[in-house]
């Protein structure tokens, strides 16, 4: 499952997230930290427009949240990439700390903003991170037409309703008995090892994202344009384990979905170079107090 969906070149090392000057991310009027010890009672994330409690969220997955699921202040899961942003250099000693948020905005905000942007600058005020920003050039596989030509289906115009809203508070999910919503993403459906997905009014780029082959991001090369319906079967059996002797495998075992794509979809899946990116974690302490 996670072959299919885990879902400028050279390196630019030492590029901030964000310029230092002209700040122009809203932020939190008032916060409270707090180190969570163990014993608090269990609850769940509660966000109302301009309000955000978290409870007692790892630090490392605050910082994914902020950085990597809501970092353009939407969190629209359509975008997303089915392989995130790797994170280096979070500190080990400090993988193991939890902390609850009680934050209110000046104004009403969105989930997706609280939880990205206005996260970020908490983040950067009260834990003194520093974090930046690479893009390097490795191993991909590039996706381009296949010699025969595209065999995509253009999505029609009344396949799918169009999924508009761009905060992730509000719900995508399809009408029931209604038509399925324009690129909302979905997961394929599975029986024993056969796999089939069903995606519509997706761009290629977009589904690109959604692959991963042998451990590796796909990167969109066939310049199409427009929205597709895509209907893909494969079939894919987990690779014995490799023996220490014996190292990785050479070759991805996703040989299936890698034909099958061509087969069905008339695009090729080719290892090239391309630019990844990652996030680097320069500096993170405790948080200051409240």
């Amino acid at each position: 499952m996670r072959n299919w969906l885990a879902l400028v070149l050279g390196v630019f090392a030492g590029l901030p997230v964000f310029a230092q000057g002209g700040d122009t991310r809203p932020q939190f009027e008032v916060a409270a930290i707090r180190e969570c010890i163990g014993t608090e009672p269990r609850a769940a994330l509660n966000a109302s427009p301009g309000r955000l409690s978290v409870p007692c969220f790892g630090l490392f997955r605050l910082i994914q949240d902020a950085y990597q699921i809501f970092a353009d202040g939407t969190g629209n899961f359509m975008n997303q990439p089915t392989s995130p942003t790797p994170i280096e250099g979070f500190p080990n000693q400090m993988s193991s700390y939890r902390y609850s948020i009680d934050a209110k905005a000046g104004s009403a905000q969105g989930m997706g903003m609280m939880r990205g942007p206005m996260l970020q600058r908490l983040l950067e005020d009260r834990f003194h991170l520093k974090i930046h920003r690479e893009t390097r050039e490795l191993p991909v596989y590039l996706m381009t037409v296949a010699k025969d030509g595209p065999r995509l289906q253009v999505t029609k115009e009344d396949s799918c309703d169009p999924a508009e809203t761009a905060d992730a508070a509000q719900p995508l999910a399809a009408i029931p008995g209604g038509k399925p919503r324009c690129g909302v993403l979905t997961p394929p459906t599975r029986n024993g090892s056969h796999f089939v997905l069903d995606e519509r009014g997706i761009r290629g780029e977009v589904f690109a994202k959604l692959l991963i082959i042998g451990g590796l991001p796909v990167i969109d090369r066939t310049g199409l344009s427009g929205t597709f319906d895509i209907h893909l079967e494969w079939d894919f059996t987990p690779p014995d384990p490799v023996s220490p002797e014996s190292g990785a495998a050479s070759e991805p075992h996703d040989t299936s979905i890698i034909s099958n794509i061509r087969k069905q979809l008339g695009l090729q899946l080719s290892p090239g170079k391309g630019p990844r990116e990652f996030l680097v974690i320069d500096h993170l302490e405790r948080p200051s107090e409240n």
